[in-house]
């Protein structure tokens, strides 16, 4: 998010001539300050479907507007394991992992299967707890794993990893994570089985979804979010710029060997990809934004 927020950024700067502050925040602090203040004025890459009813409603009712439906392709939220394990085991499906527990042994009690979880306070929580209770995980042999944090929950995959053991559980992409340790994505069987299961019971507080039904995670709804009254050039550039999820994994990667500030990322994209960004905008902007490079 906050480099596609440099890209945006410096492409509305250095080719249409806006003066541009990025202002730091969540999700759900953003859109709550779009909605209380105008201020910010744009929501580049929005997780809508985490959205809450109140924020649907202001873009329903034209308080907010939507100017982009898919920011980024192939973005979502899913239960990985490492890729060497695939290989070696060939496991594909979440229910063929969910048969074999005793490949994926709980930290604190061997004898039962662990899969890693969102943290505390975050929305995601309830949407792993809900499908450890649809795949009927316990009956089957497994144990939840509470990271304690967003650390924790990259520590975990990362010493997973680095000693070539197993894991099993949520995390999302694109991520430096994802692509740094070759994390695979399991779908379920079923496929995804329907709005109704997930908005109505996997998305909700456990004690409210008394029969939650397996499914894979839904595709991710990445959109952006702008206040009514930008110019029109700015709002036809959001409206046309999106993301591969794959170019922005190595993005992702890029910067973490890098160790590069979101700003910086921003720069080697714009200089690495001219064949992506220029489709954007228009060709006076293109030549502006080529000749700062320089």
């Amino acid at each position: 998010g906050s480099m596609i927020a440099n890209i945006d950024a410096y492409i509305l700067t250095h080719g249409y001539g806006h003066d541009v502050e990025i202002i730091p925040g969540g999700i759900d602090a953003t859109i709550q300050s779009m909605m209380a203040t105008g201020s910010p004025n744009i929501f580049g890459e929005a997780w809508t479907s985490l959205l809450g009813d109140s924020a649907h409603e202001y873009i329903n009712n034209g308080s907010l507007i939507q100017v982009r439906d898919e920011v980024i392709v192939g973005a979502g939220e899913s239960w990985y394991i490492p890729s060497y394990i695939q290989e070696q085991y060939e496991l594909i499906t979440i229910e063929e992992v969910i048969a074999r527990p005793d490949l994926f042994p709980h930290p604190e009690d061997s004898s039962k299967g662990g899969i890693i979880i969102c943290p505390e306070g975050w929305s995601c929580k309830k949407h792993n707890e809900n499908l450890f209770r649809a795949f009927d995980m316990e009956a089957k042999g497994w144990r939840i794993i509470d990271p304690g944090s967003g650390t924790g929950l990259n520590a975990y995959w990362e010493g997973a990893v680095v000693k070539g053991q197993s894991a099993f559980g949520y995390y999302w992409t694109p991520t430096v994570l994802v692509g740094r340790l070759g994390l695979v994505s399991l779908q379920s069987e079923l496929g995804f089985t329907g709005d109704d299961n997930w908005t109505n019971c996997i998305s909700i507080a456990v004690e409210e979804c008394a029969n939650p039904q397996p499914t894979s995670f839904p595709v991710a709804k990445t959109g952006t979010i702008v206040t009514p009254g930008l110019n029109q050039a700015v709002v036809d550039y959001l409206t046309t710029r999106g993301f591969d999820g794959s170019i922005i994994t190595s993005m992702l990667v890029w910067s973490d060997d890098s160790q590069a500030t979101a700003e910086e990322a921003a720069v080697e994209f714009i200089t690495r990809h001219p064949e992506i960004w220029t489709e954007w905008v228009t060709p006076e902007a293109a030549t502006r934004i080529t000749a700062s490079l320089n």
